[in-house]
């Protein structure tokens, strides 16, 4: 009902519900040694997979990394998703990876994929500051004209929070520093939901 709404008033916000997913090492910091290097960073080289089963519609697999600590300036509005893969998985419903490492796409449009197949890897390439995995699904093949729509994950737990909110993430993200993490004993278990922001996250293999 919302997203048609929005699409009779001409207006579109595909990532309503968007996740920016990074990853903590052993000691809680999502990056140790040098800032500039992708490599440095917790998440960089990650297997991205498929959420569900589909159809590929789209992907690019060409651009560079970009040089993390800043967005890049003046980058086209066509290379914001960096690499990218816009899976078609049914219901009206499309799924958006975004940013992921160039040449590491597996995947063409046209491509039936499986849950759980490998899609990529994580990177640092279009409009990102640090590597990490932009995610949302959306009512429509197209990353910036469509709508976000909700969407849940079937089984996950929460090991901790980040109980100093978004100021200490950023400044994780920007020095090196450990996250300050508040970690739930025991760890909590969730069904059908979404994720809060700030929240440490295992899922299950």
């Amino acid at each position: 009902f919302l997203s048609e709404r929005l699409r009779q008033s001409d207006a579109a916000l595909a990532q309503r519900f968007a996740i920016d997913w990074e990853q903590i090492d052993g000691e809680n910091r999502l990056v140790k040694g040098s800032l500039a290097d992708p490599k440095n960073y917790t998440i960089f080289g990650s297997p991205v997979l498929a959420v569900a089963d589909g159809t590929v519609v789209s992907a690019r697999n060409d651009l560079p990394e970009q040089v993390p600590g800043a967005l890049p300036a003046n980058l086209p509005i066509a290379e914001a998703d960096g690499n990218f893969i816009v899976l078609d998985i049914g219901g009206g419903a499309y799924v958006l990876y975004a940013h992921l490492q160039p040449g590491s796409v597996l995947v063409g449009a046209g491509a039936r994929v499986k849950r759980g197949e490998v899609l990529g890897k994580v990177g640092n390439t279009g409009n990102s500051q640090a590597p990490h995995l932009h995610l949302h699904v959306m009512d429509g093949p197209s990353p910036l004209l469509s709508n976000g729509i909700p969407y849940v994950f079937d089984d996950f737990t929460i090991t901790a929070i980040d109980s100093a909110g978004t100021p200490d993430f950023d400044k994780a993200e920007a020095t090196g520093t450990p996250l300050t993490l508040t970690p739930f004993t025991p760890p909590r278990r969730f069904q059908n939901v979404l994720p809060l922001d700030l929240s440490v996250v295992e899922f299950s293999r």
